[in-house]
């Protein structure tokens, strides 16, 4: 929630490791800041050098000849390696920043009695320096649905009238019943029963989550096909015009990152007080380095009666060869992006 008409910053956090599916973290960031206006988000943490981390490793701890992974790191394969499209998306305001979904005013007085807010997190809980259980649910008995901080702007003004408390009609925006939240610009779509996101914008258009189950996925100018059970997919005009007319768009690629050798197995594990079973996955092997990265099977129809090529690029950036799968017809570029695909370039 965001203090009205004062700068916002996220000062740490991360998709942390061993999360599996980290692509989908730039993504949602650079897309959700866009929508809600926070100015800068920082992941934590790349260490001193701006390159993937080598030994993403607590070598000091040695468990049985292995040893665990440091949680911490964000220079990932999933994640630094999906902050250029992201960036560029965040940086050239490629999807627009709603109106505001709830504007919270507080008297003081208000506060000093601790009068429960319209909308607010309960108790945080961090298992590296809190002890016991965080509650399941929340203990404030009023408010508005959590789902608005992914409509619009959630913010308040502290000092101010309650009576100028402002809430949209959330519900044409957030559908319980199908799972779904749109925002109220109608660019960003999540649908949390099936974990699919698309961001449908006129200069960046691509989806995250299990792209091979949610089939063809089509947005207004970007056609998505994945042979990848999860995935993020972005198309990002870097020529600052519409994917329709750009003669220059770069295509990312995130799948799914692993240590070399990595393994685990189904699990159940019970909560603390042995009242609630929980299926789950017992780490067998953290392995070690190299990052195994989970091949890309995308294929890309762009409407664009401009582009011609495919350049494929190296992990740095720089051009490794032009990719011959591809087609132009009827004003529709067709690309089937090769297995080692994370950066693509169409012109």
């Amino acid at each position: 929630k965001q203090a009205a008409g004062h700068p916002m910053i996220i000062t740490e956090s991360s998709w942390v490791n061993p999360e599996g599916y980290q692509s989908e973290g730039p993504f949602l960031m650079a897309a959700y800041q866009s929508l809600t206006g926070v100015d800068a988000f920082y992941w934590f943490a790349a260490g001193g050098v701006p390159e993937y981390d080598p030994n993403p490793f607590f070598t000091f701890l040695n468990l049985n000849g292995q040893h665990p992974m440091n949680k911490w790191t964000c220079a990932t394969p999933a994640l630094m390696g999906c902050f250029p499209a992201n960036a560029l998306l965040f940086r050239l305001g490629y999807v627009k920043q709603g109106e505001p979904a709830v504007h919270e005013e507080r008297s003081l007085s208000e506060m000093w009695q601790r009068n429960a807010p319209i909308l607010a997190e309960d108790r945080t809980f961090d298992p590296n320096r809190d002890t016991g259980s965080a509650r399941g649910e929340s203990n404030l008995q009023k408010g508005v649905d959590p789902l608005a901080f992914l409509v619009g702007p959630v913010e308040v003004k502290y000092g101010g009238d309650p009576r100028k408390d402002a809430v949209i009609n959330l519900s044409k925006h957030i559908d319980s019943a199908k799972k779904t939240v749109k925002s109220d610009t109608g660019e960003l779509r999540l649908d949390y029963g099936s974990g699919l996101f698309t961001v449908d914008t006129p200069k960046a258009q691509g989806a995250s989550g299990f792209l091979k189950q949610a089939g063809v996925i089509k947005l207004s100018d970007v056609t998505i096909r994945s042979g990848n059970g999860y995935a993020t997919v972005e198309a990002v005009a870097m020529d600052d015009q519409p994917l329709i007319t750009s003669r220059k768009i770069l295509v990312q690629v995130g799948t799914y990152a692993r240590p070399t050798g990595w393994e685990s197995k189904p699990a159940e594990f019970k909560s603390d007080d042995g009242k609630q079973t929980f299926q789950g996955y017992e780490i067998v092997n953290t392995g070690a380095a190299p990052w195994q990265v989970v091949a890309t099977a995308v294929t890309l129809i762009i409407t664009n009666a401009h582009l011609k090529k495919a350049v494929l690029l190296d992990t740095a950036g720089y051009p490794l060869n032009e990719i011959p799968e591809v087609a132009s017809s009827g004003g529709r570029f067709t690309v089937k992006l090769p297995p080692n695909a994370l950066y693509v370039i169409l012109e």
